[in-house]
């Protein structure tokens, strides 16, 4: 097995991971929005739907493309809208995950509906590791990823979620979900707006 090959996946995909994109912005969201638990599950839905659909099944992805970006508008729109709603309960908010299966559901349809995830796939698994790459190597490949996409949204989860990020949240609620509802709203244009 190569190590430099697998350090390479391993420094591309930390950097992927860090760029915010609708999978950091959905479970940041949800931790300042609703609990820790609800954060967890929905960047395990992110980590269940890496991408990996579009390798496995490469007709699937105009259909998802269509339907990923309609829910990413339809999750702007219920930000915004919950931004416009006075007196919005913190525990409650419109467009945020309603509970567990919510939440899990919501990370595996925004990373399945994010082209940075098929791009990043596609990239890795055939430009870094190449086509002559034997199976133990893709495989460590995929845990590397898996595991650092875990531990990521963990962090994510768990830092966003503490009561001293939800109660700024709270102060600047209307803003913030603005703005998440616009960036929702961009990647969802974006998505159903492109050609690939």
């Amino acid at each position: 097995m190569d190590l430099k090959l697998l350090l390479a996946v391993a420094a591309l995909h930390v950097v992927v991971l860090v760029v915010p994109g609708p999978d950091v912005l959905l479970v940041s969201q949800t931790a300042l929005a609703r609990t820790r638990r609800a954060a967890l599950l929905a960047g395990l839905g992110v980590v269940l739907g890496i991408g990996l659909l579009f390798q496995a099944f490469p007709w699937v992805h105009g259909v998802i493309k269509v339907a990923g970006g309609v829910y990413l508008l339809w999750m702007g729109y219920s930000l915004w809208r919950s931004s416009l709603t006075p007196g919005h309960a913190a525990h409650a908010p419109v467009g945020a995950p309603a509970g567990d299966l919510h939440a899990l559901r919501a990370g595996f349809l925004t990373n399945i509906a994010n082209p940075k995830a098929a791009v990043f796939f596609g990239s890795v698994f055939s430009g870094v590791l190449g086509a002559h790459a034997d199976a133990p190597l893709k495989i460590a490949a995929f845990a590397v990823i898996v595991l650092l996409s875990v531990a990521w949204f963990t962090l994510v989860a768990t830092g966003m979620s503490t009561a001293r990020m939800q109660s700024a949240y709270l102060r600047a609620r209307r803003g913030v979900d603005r703005v998440a509802g616009s960036l929702m709203l961009g990647f969802g244009g974006l998505l159903l707006a492109s050609r690939e």
